[in-house]
């Protein structure tokens, strides 16, 4: 009697083999292709988002041209994100603007150009020996305070006061026929130095004039730009008062 096992038999292990080796090869083709497919997408972040994100540092930068002598505003001011060795040397971040706000432009300032230091001046640096008495004329003006006197600190907008041109002492106030505005000698208490009452702005309760025009302590440039932003808008000037400086 013949012993052999029928050839259907005797093929199922081979074909089983086959099978479990071909599932095998699918299987690292599709991990390949999930792995291609993976490697672009984060290649692709990282080009697009990742690099600046784990890289770049973000710093503050003209959000326009910035023109010598203009007083920074934040509105002025943007943010980018740059590579380290692209950044300049004392260049503010974000949280740094109030470094940057009020003081002025020491040279033009290119829109995106990074913003440091070097490129500003505080007023009274940027002032320097070329400081002279500019005349605030009385058509020019839309509001002022009643107790403002010589001496005084003041800063200059436009009419709504969202843009500002700067900040001025006061060299005299004056009324119609060109007489010094001080405090009256009727008032009660004291009189400080250059004629102020001794109670502070609260205490310039009887003027001895009414203010018609006033004279700035300034430079041709910030004199220009007041005169620049009239004749360009034809907005009178709104004059805030900061105080009673002794």
């Amino acid at each position: 009697m013949s012993t052999c096992v029928p050839q259907r038999v005797c093929g199922v292990p081979q074909a089983k083999r086959e099978q479990k080796g071909s599932a095998v090869k699918k299987t690292k083709q599709i991990v390949g292709v999930l792995l291609i497919v993976f490697a672009v997408a984060a290649l692709v972040y990282w080009e697009t988002d990742g690099r600046s994100r784990v890289v770049t540092q973000k710093v503050l930068v003209a959000g326009d041209n910035i023109m010598k002598g203009d007083i920074i505003t934040k509105e002025m001011l943007g943010i980018v994100s740059a590579m380290p060795e692209t950044i300049v040397a004392g260049a503010f971040k974000p949280d740094e603007i109030h470094r940057a706000e009020g003081k002025e432009a020491s040279q033009e300032i290119a829109k995106n150009q990074q913003i440091s230091e070097m490129l500003l001046l505080e007023l009274d640096e940027a002032a320097g020996d070329k400081l002279s008495p500019y005349l605030v004329k009385a058509e020019w003006i839309d509001s002022r305070s009643s107790s403002l006197r010589r001496g005084d600190a003041v800063s200059i907008y436009s009419r709504d006061g969202s843009y500002c041109l700067g900040e001025f002492e006061v060299l005299f106030v004056k009324d119609a026929g060109d007489k010094e505005i001080t405090d009256s000698e009727s008032e009660s208490g004291g009189f400080g130095r250059q004629g102020r009452h001794e109670g502070g702005i609260r205490g310039r309760t009887h003027g001895s004039g009414v203010i018609d025009h006033l004279e700035i302590l300034t430079d041709i440039d910030g004199y220009q730009k007041i005169v620049k932003f009239i004749d360009a808008t034809g907005e009178k000037l709104l004059i805030v008062q900061r105080g009673d400086e002794r």
